[in-house]
């Protein structure tokens, strides 16, 4: 049986370490300087933080040296290419962190922080489930087009529109899906209780409400690292070929789990740690590795960039469906 009270004491000590490696990297300059960039994002594709932040640093600073040390000159040449910014993202990581310690720091200002971290855990798991029932096609078109279309919801809604999800599909994804009804009840009080919180403050919108105005700022930062470092894996294709991976890792970050927890309701192990790789809407063409030996290049198994090939051709049908909803492109059908 598992000691509750070991287990909030380790919790807390790992998020005092954490806290302190983030303030170890971080820079307020760093973020004031990439704070205009950060506030031009559009809202519609800002995606939430959920990273390894110190180890994306050392990622990043690994990533830039590998493609900016040697090829800066070639890189230089391709178009729509900043090197001056490719070579400021461990900056942009740093401006990240701090950050990050402003999301902290306000979280633990606010009566509601631990709730709402909680429920931001709850949306997690749903919508990690929801997206994979959608892959799956086990969902109707109609409700996998609301998975793919509605995650840029504010939190609290966004969990509302899943339990209402789960519900309107329960005998089709009947032992199918890894969330379960008593936790999708859960999910639903868990929102209901943070609202009467949330109703008590004299802040109640998002906008409005410091917390809330930390976390979107986070989350600009992470998802303006996302896009640079995006650009960073094509210049490293185009050098490196398939030994881009070495080369140019994916950013770390900590998925939700979705398997059901004996533990108890929403309330699972630490999440681990994993990589996910660059987003494009479109794959970069690559060439062969420039330098170095073919047996360098054949390191990485054929099904590695296929997986990531994949990864991409989702992404992009994903988006392609969501402007032809809101109807930022023309529809195929005639």
């Amino acid at each position: 049986m598992r000691a509750d009270g070991a287990t909030g004491v380790d919790s807390v000590g790992a998020g005092r370490v954490e806290t302190l490696a983030l303030e170890g990297i971080s820079s307020q300059s760093a973020y004031e300087s990439f704070l205009p960039a950060a506030k031009a994002l559009e809202p519609g594709f800002i995606e939430e933080c959920c990273a390894d932040i110190v180890l994306a640093y050392q990622v990043v600073r690994h990533a830039v040296e590998q493609v900016l040390g040697t090829g800066a000159t070639s890189v230089s040449e391709l178009p729509h290419v900043n090197v001056a910014d490719l070579s400021l993202l461990p900056r942009l990581v740093q401006g990240l962190a701090y950050a990050a310690l402003r999301v902290e720091r306000e979280r633990e200002a606010a009566s509601f922080g631990p709730l709402f971290e909680r429920a931001q855990q709850v949306r997690r798991r749903l919508r990690k489930a929801a997206d994979a029932l959608a892959e799956a096609q086990l969902l109707p078109d109609s409700d996998i087009d609301e998975v793919w279309l509605h995650e840029r919801q504010d939190v609290l809604d966004d969990c509302l529109s899943l339990v209402a999800l789960f519900r309107r599909n329960a005998a089709r994804i009947a032992s199918r899906s890894p969330v379960t009804v008593i936790e999708v009840d859960a999910a639903e009080q868990l929102v209901g209780q943070l609202r009467t919180v949330l109703g008590q403050q004299t802040s109640v919108r998002q906008e409005e409400n410091p917390l809330f105005r930390a976390i979107e700022m986070r989350d600009r930062f992470w998802t303006l690292l996302l896009q640079r470092y995006d650009m960073l894996w094509r210049c490293g294709a185009w050098l490196y070929g398939r030994a881009v991976a070495e080369r140019v890792p994916p950013l770390p970050v900590r998925p939700a789990l979705v398997r059901p927890n004996p533990g108890g309701v929403m309330d699972g192990a630490a999440p681990r740690a994993d990589m996910v790789p660059p987003r494009s809407l479109s794959t970069p063409g690559l060439v062969p590795m420039r330098g170095g030996s073919p047996a360098s290049a054949s390191r990485t198994p054929e099904r590695t960039m296929s997986r990531h090939l994949d990864e991409l051709q989702r992404e992009m049908d994903r988006k392609t469906r969501f402007l032809v909803r809101i109807g930022a492109i023309p529809s195929a059908r005639r």
